[in-house]
């Protein structure tokens, strides 16, 4: 047997342990892992010069064609995560309409025509009908995994349909039915954050702690119980989204004990940035807020302890921020360039975070609680061909000329991606992105006939 690539000489990582030798690809799919000596010769072979492979990140939250035309951020935002060593992004997608099998079909030709990596979707539950469609919207799609929004008022600046309880009960009834079924909730207390925000805006307040303290952490919290307990009395598998309160993973490990099955995503701003940062303004209000650095630590021990499990950017490119009234002001940041560096930085080497908990939470864990281990977060053989290979002693600055907003520009971050590999074909290396890759990406979302 010739493989198509072979990668040797490498620090190989995955989430289970790491061993010195290399990955053999054939037609896009892993067909050897091991030793040097044991790969088979290729029409190409990269010398990793002991670098670190590992599985191609998989950023299973972010949200593409908001404000820019979706077939051009799957092209320029698809670019920047190859750029970061992701190989899959998994989008929360919502529509207004009564069906989402249409937009399903439509956005999922639209990625695969335009996309540098592969792509899947989560839809969110912004009408009735949207529940009721459930089991039409798995047999035709195959979409397994459902979000609802808390936080959000009516009148809130990108539009979303807030839930109630009601809305979250009978999706979570519904998608404990289903093989493979999640629900993922943005929790917030959408009562008492409103009732905080018009004390707050009251008094003049534009400072980007301002919005931080009109919901705090609390307010997620409760949210999160709140959301645990329906998910117990449903059997419904729980994914909450972009945790922000050290507490929260405490309260889900704890219904973890008794058999609840849920999962904490956390994402690398709240990992990494306070609400209280002298170089930020409202520019960075992201939903829900950043914290303060108590809570910063709080979630990196929840790493640690094994209770925060999951990792997402919830990369989001709105135009421009106005700038001008933070209550009025879209939130949300980009991430996807900059994810990986950013936890090798202040996790790996900072604070001794293990390379097989990264791998852990930014790839394996996601793959298998939206349903796409071991085709995706595994370096088995058989397994796609993804990975990414990083040079953990490179340092760099964040610069951006992007799209979106970025919290980290002038950071220097040591440990960058080199070369990103998506199906076995190489999407990424010597500091470019292949041009020629914009339309490689498969859908990972597809119907199972």
């Amino acid at each position: 047997m010739k493989a198509n690539l072979v990668i040797k000489n490498a620090h190989v990582v995955t989430h289970a342990g790491e061993f010195r030798g290399g990955v053999a690809s054939l037609d896009g799919s892993i067909v050897a892992v091991g030793a040097d000596d044991s790969l088979p010769a290729a029409e190409r072979v990269i010398d990793a010069g002991g670098r670190t492979l590992m599985p191609g990140v998989i950023d299973p939250h972010c949200h593409l064609g908001v404000n820019y035309p979706y077939d051009e951020d799957m092209r320029t935002e698809t670019a920047a995560a190859a750029r970061g060593g992701l190989t899959t992004i998994l989008l929360y997608i919502r529509t207004k309409e009564p069906s989402y099998i249409p937009f399903y079909r439509e956005r999922s030709k639209v990625g695969a025509d335009n996309a540098h990596i592969d792509f899947g979707f989560h839809f969110g539950i912004q009408r009735e009908e949207h529940i009721h469609e459930i089991p039409d919207i798995v047999r035709e799609t195959g979409i397994h995994s459902f979000k609802l929004y808390f936080g959000y008022e009516p009148d809130n600046p990108i539009g979303i349909v807030p839930a109630t309880d009601g809305w979250v009960y009978a999706t979570m009834r519904a998608a404990a039915a289903i093989e493979g079924g999640v629900v993922s909730v943005h929790c917030e207390n959408t009562g008492v954050a409103t009732w905080l925000k018009d004390e707050i805006k009251a008094t003049g307040r534009q400072d980007l702690a301002a919005y931080s303290e009109s919901r705090p952490p609390f307010c997620e919290v409760e949210t999160v119980a709140r959301m645990i307990f329906l998910a117990e009395l449903t059997g419904c598998p729980l994914y909450v989204v972009h945790t922000t309160a050290g507490e929260s993973p405490v309260i889900a490990e704890a219904a973890r004990a008794r058999g609840v099955d849920v999962t904490i995503e956390t994402c690398p701003h709240y990992l990494t940035r306070t609400a209280y940062d002298d170089d930020l303004d409202m520019s960075a209000k992201i939903s829900p807020p950043l914290r303060d650095r108590a809570e910063v630590e709080g979630l990196w021990r929840g790493i640690f302890d094994g209770k925060v499990r999951s990792l997402g950017s919830d990369h989001v490119p709105f135009f421009p921020k106005a700038g001008k009234d933070l209550w009025s002001e879209k939130p949300g940041i980009v991430s996807f360039p900059w994810e990986l560096p950013l936890l090798v930085t202040e996790g790996v080497h900072k604070r001794g975070l293990p390379l097989t908990k990264l791998v852990a939470m930014n790839s394996f864990t996601p793959a298998r609680r939206f349903g796409l281990y071991p085709r995706k977060g595994s370096l088995l053989p058989g397994s796609d061909a993804d990975l990414v290979l990083v040079d953990l002693e490179e340092e760099r600055v964040v610069t951006h000329d992007g799209k979106g907003t970025c919290i980290y520009e002038g950071m220097k971050l040591r440990g960058w991606p080199v070369l990103t590999v998506s199906r076995g074909r190489v999407v990424f290396e010597g500091g470019a992105v292949d041009p020629d890759s914009a339309g490689h990406a498969n859908c990972v979302t597809r119907p199972a006939n």
